[in-house]
């Protein structure tokens, strides 16, 4: 299938060798064409911007594609990201309508809502909508660069660097392909579903909560050839200290790098297993390079690989950290920025198709890619980014918080892959409220990754400004 195929016919082709764990509850009968059909006679310009906050799901898939088909420009949310949080980002996305599993329209200013597909969709009518023309999609950038900042790329880039990324990994149309990574995430759209779209493999749709014993059952229950999973996961798949079962031939990993120890110790387990340890960044489009560990010396374990085909990765002096950046060059980077301000420089764009990553680190003499240390402000928790800059921010929305910051806590272990977020309010001393009082604020703009698990409270005597 080439770019230009991106169609009906080819989608539904894909959602037909899609086995779902569990299947969706009350599901719609409405067939493909027919909510392509719906979603084209919505009375709104073509490229208006649809929010879609769905767990993973044939309708999640559905319904993105669906909208895609019919000219509008999807987006996808957590669906854990509480009605505050997602009105904002629809405001800041200037976002024609919402879609989520049931809204309660008091919830985000709206008087009714209308029922599509099996779910609730719900147009906004407050804000000047913003339209980005047909064939684009907005990635969310995990909360690397804020609350509501998106990435604006054309499909026929996604789907050129998920054929990219299969072919690193060598999934071919006889694989089926266990997605169990939160597909609203760009590595579980881009790598693993539009992956499968091009490379003509089957899906097992699957989701959260993960846990090595469901994992090792479905893998074997339906002889699952390729899945990806994130280095926390592997952690836990590693701790069991057993091999993986025999359909699985091919593991990638992405997200935060994994510890050479803990690749090592999975190759040893897994001895024809085909580990591909990936690296990428949402404005990449996203996957940029990969390594196949299994066919390297345990040297190279630090490393990210050899850029995927037709990109490029450079590096260039970065006087503020005293190391080098590295920057991507590639057809597959993304338009430009949409929403909210970014508060990283993560991902800035130098030039059209020249992208600076944020992350320090190397290319040494034979191509491969090292990443030493990332310049953003984020932490990672359970699995998952958490912009630190994104968790000040809302605390300084309070009433009467001066001043906040936001650090790093780590659990007891002193694993940094259970870290949890830390937070300093300075208030003013007139009203000082309770730790209790601002985690109850917070827990309506943060998501629980987000939300801190420890709140010191910082009374400033008037006139005051702690810096």
């Amino acid at each position: 299938m080439t770019e230009q195929q991106f169609g009906v016919e080819g989608i539904g082709d894909l959602l037909r060798r899609v086995e779902e764990i569990p299947p969706s509850q009350n599901d719609d009968p409405l067939t493909l064409d027919a909510l392509v059909e719906r979603f084209a006679a919505l009375p709104a310009e073509p490229g208006s911007v649809v929010v879609i906050s769905l767990p993973n799901s044939a309708r999640l898939l559905r319904i993105f594609f669906a909208v895609s088909l019919a000219g509008h420009t999807p987006v996808m949310l957590a669906p854990s990201t509480p009605p505050s949080r997602v009105r904002d980002i629809c405001r800041h996305m200037g976002a024609y309508a919402l879609i989520r599993t049931s809204i309660r329209p008091t919830d985000y200013g709206l008087s009714d809502t209308a029922s599509i597909g099996g779910v609730d969709l719900a147009v906004f009518t407050d804000w000047q909508y913003q339209r980005h023309g047909r064939g684009h999609v907005i990635l969310m950038t995990s909360g690397t660069s804020g609350m509501a900042t998106g990435c604006l790329h054309s499909v026929d880039s996604l789907l050129r660097n998920a054929r990219r990324h299969a072919a690193s990994v060598g999934q071919t149309e006889k694989d089926t392909v266990l997605v169990s990574l939160p597909v609203f995430y760009s590595f579980g759209l881009v790598a693993q579903v539009l992956g499968c779209l091009v490379s003509g493999a089957s899906m097992i749709l699957a989701g959260p909560p993960f846990s090595v014993t469901n994992y090792v059952e479905t893998i074997t229950r339906h002889s699952v050839t390729v899945s990806a999973l994130t280095p926390i996961q592997v952690k836990s798949v590693v701790g069991v200290g057993e091999e993986l079962p025999a359909p699985l031939r091919t593991l990638s990993v992405g997200g935060q790098a994994l510890d050479p120890s803990y690749v090592s110790r999975l190759v040893k387990l897994n001895p024809e297993l085909g580990l591909y340890l990936t690296y990428g960044l949402t404005e990449a489009g996203p996957r940029v390079s990969t390594l196949a560990a299994h066919r390297e010396h345990p040297d190279r374990y630090r490393s990210v690989g050899l850029p995927l085909d037709g990109v490029e990765v450079l590096t260039r002096e970065s006087s503020e950290y005293g190391e080098r950046e590295l920057l991507v060059r590639s057809d597959t980077i993304y338009r430009k920025r949409v929403g909210e301000i970014p508060l990283s420089k993560r991902g800035e764009l130098i030039e059209e198709g020249l992208l600076a990553t944020g992350d320090m680190g190397y290319v040494d003499d034979d191509g491969y890619v090292y990443v030493s240390s990332r310049r953003s402000d984020f932490a990672m928790v359970r699995g998952e980014k958490v912009s630190l800059a994104t968790v000040r921010k809302a605390a300084e929305s309070l009433p009467n918080v001066v001043r906040a910051a936001a650090r790093v806590m780590a659990d007891d272990g002193n694993d940094d892959d259970f870290a949890r977020v830390g937070l300093d309010v300075y208030v003013n001393d007139l009203d000082v409220p309770t730790e209790a009082e601002v985690q109850r604020s917070l827990r309506a703009l943060l998501t629980r990754n987000e939300r801190p698990g420890e709140v010191r409270i910082h009374p400033l005597r008037s006139g005051e400004f702690h810096k």
